[in-house]
C-alpha cells in the first residue's frame, strides 16, 4: 500500500454583497488591482466601495434586460477593475467610470475611520 498526497483547492462561494460580486476570477483579479492601485496611489483599495459602485450599474442593466442582480454584479464588478487597472496603466479604454457613480478612482480608497492608533 502506498501513500498518495492529492491538493485540493475549491472556492467556497460568499453570500450577501460579497457573494453577488465575488467569484474565484473576481477574487484574484481584485488582489491584484488592488495591490497595484496601493503602489500607485497609497491608497488602499475598498472592496465594499467596489461592490456598491459595481451594483449601481448592475441594478440598472436589471431594470433594463431583468437579469439578475447576482449575475449583473459579477460582470459589472469585473468591468470596473478593468476600468481601474487600465486607469492606474494609463491605457486607454471605453469604460465609463461615471456609469459607476464614481468621478476618480481614488473614489474607491478605503475612508480613513478616525479612530487613533494607540500608542
Amino acid at each position: 500500500m502506498s501513500i498518495q498526497t492529492i491538493n485540493v483547492s475549491f472556492w467556497k462561494q460568499s453570500t450577501g454583497l460579497t457573494g453577488q460580486n465575488l467569484n474565484e476570477d473576481n477574487a484574484r483579479k481584485f488582489a491584484r488591482v488592488a495591490r497595484k492601485f496601493n503602489k500607485k496611489t497609497g491608497l488602499k483599495l475598498s472592496k465594499m466601495a467596489a461592490y456598491r459602485a459595481s451594483r449601481t450599474v448592475a441594478r440598472e442593466l436589471k431594470a433594463e434586460y431583468g437579469s439578475r442582480i447576482v449575475s449583473n454584479s459579477k460582470t459589472t464588478f469585473e468591468l470596473l477593475l478593468t476600468g481601474v487597472d487600465k486607469t492606474l496603466d494609463r491605457k486607454n479604454h471605453n469604460i465609463d467610470l461615471g456609469t459607476f457613480d464614481i468621478s476618480s478612482i481614488t473614489d474607491l480608497a478605503c475612508k480613513p475611520t478616525g479612530r487613533k492608533k494607540s500608542a
